[in-house]
């Protein structure tokens, strides 16, 4: 089968689903969104987000997520996901900081500093405006601009987590540095779902110049990195979580318990509770923001997936080592001791007795129906999962181009058609971040 990949060499998340397409060697052709293609990509999707994956069939999903699990389901080889259940978790944790916590820290960097807001408005119009934009030029540039940081409250950015979230990504590179210089990739000889969500975001904050100094400076190795995850091949097996431990742990302990899990943590119970702020603390610093629905969803799969995970005596024994098992766990209810979990006669805190019983019909609904094989109930499971790819990808990834649209995060955002006939509309989606994250999804 081959494919059509629509993307932005802005788009961090474009850049995250081409470099696993040429992973897997599979037939795409590459379509950058620009001017000329924009009716075609309305054609083809609901939404104004990016990527875009087109199948033959002309089937569009939006989602980076659901598109590489249902590909990695139909073409296992080479693999992108660690067969150990211990490591195949710890991807997931990883891919989820990428596509929400990084992408926080790549969003603020372009868009809060005068010379990386120019250079940035300045690579968009050009890839979104091949013969030219119309117009005047630093006009065209200075809306675009407008727009993105117009996008930094609905992102939580526009006040004191801007700096937590450099404190985070310093802290970061250096981390991955290290464990870089003894591993080829993050969980070995091959790259993982984590690599390309990671390398997603870095390969941006190398183009502008705040950032691009920092991984300059402290990584060496991160940089080489990247470069090689634009193409990377597999040399070899993933790596035993032992074998891992030494320099992977500090970056669990060190930067995502200290900063990213404590936030998509409280962040999550806050969403839950329909309360309008929460306070954390990131580091040495006390925040108070309000929720983000949209990350709340994802970190709430992330939480389901560790429920079994935790099971696993190597993996509870890594988060517990690294202070994370207390965010990855649903905290218990006021009246039940720590040690205690609720019955599942009733719905599970957070969940309303009717999504309950949806997830419990669709978990019916997997098993071999009379007359049905194993492999025939596999493949109906498949297919559910690429049309909720498409389906749900209004709360996907991309940012649409129309001003004051929402924007997309954790793999996120509220996206609306693209695109404007009105020339100076079109110049905002031209320079529009398309993986800009985090935006809160009304429902």
């Amino acid at each position: 089968m081959s494919y059509r990949l629509f993307g932005a060499e802005t788009s961090a998340y474009s850049t995250k689903m081409r470099s696993y397409l040429k992973y897997k060697a599979f037939a795409f052709d590459w379509v950058p969104r620009t001017s000329e293609t924009e009716d075609e990509l309305k054609r083809v999707s609901r939404f104004g987000t990016l990527p875009v994956l087109v199948t033959s069939s002309g089937f569009a999903v939006h989602d980076t997520t659901p598109m590489m699990e249902a590909l990695e389901a139909d073409s296992p080889e080479p693999s992108a996901t660690p067969a150990d259940a211990a490591t195949a978790f710890l991807a997931c944790v990883l891919e989820e900081y990428a596509d929400v916590w990084l992408a926080k820290a790549a969003f603020h960097y372009r868009w809060t500093r005068k010379k990386d807001q120019r250079l940035a408005a300045q690579r968009s119009i050009e890839e979104y405006y091949p013969s030219g934009a119309p117009g005047e030029r630093k006009a065209t540039e200075d809306l675009a601009i407008e727009n993105m940081t117009g996008q930094l409250k609905t992102m939580q950015l526009d006040g004191e987590l801007g700096p937590v979230v450099e404190k985070s990504f310093k802290k970061f590179i250096k981390l991955l540095d290290d464990h870089l210089k003894k591993h080829l990739f993050i969980f070995g000889d091959r790259p993982s779902i984590a690599d390309f969500a990671i390398a997603g975001q870095l390969i941006q904050m190398m183009k502008d110049p705040t950032p691009a100094k920092i991984i300059e400076k402290d990584g060496e190795f991160v940089a080489k990195w990247c470069e090689f995850m634009s193409a990377p091949t597999a040399s070899g097996p993933f790596a035993a979580l032992d074998d891992l431990k030494e320099t992977l742990a500090p970056i669990f302990a060190d930067d995502l318990a200290a900063f990213f899990l404590p936030w998509a943590a409280e962040n999550l119970e806050s969403s839950l509770a329909s309360a309008e702020t929460f306070t954390v603390t990131l580091g040495k610093d006390a925040l108070t923001l309000a929720p983000l629905r949209s990350a709340a969803r994802s970190f709430r799969e992330l939480r389901r997936k560790f429920v079994t995970g935790q099971t696993i005596e190597a993996l509870k024994a890594f988060t517990d080592e690294t202070a994370a098992t207390s965010f990855l766990q649903r905290p218990p209810r006021q009246d039940q001791k720590p040690d205690q979990r609720p019955q599942r006669t009733e719905a599970p805190e957070g969940e309303t007795a009717a999504e309950e019983a949806t997830e419990t019909s669709e978990a019916g609904a997997e098993q071999p129906r009379d007359g049905e094989t194993a492999d025939e109930a596999s493949r109906k499971r498949k297919r559910r999962r690429r049309r909720r790819g498409g389906r749900n990808r209004g709360e996907g990834e991309g940012a649409s181009a129309e001003a004051g649209s929402d924007q997309e995060g954790d793999d996120n955002a509220s996206g609306d058609d693209a695109g404007s006939d009105d020339a100076g509309e079109e110049s905002v989606s031209a320079a529009s971040d398309d993986d800009a994250p985090d935006a809160d999804v009304k429902d």
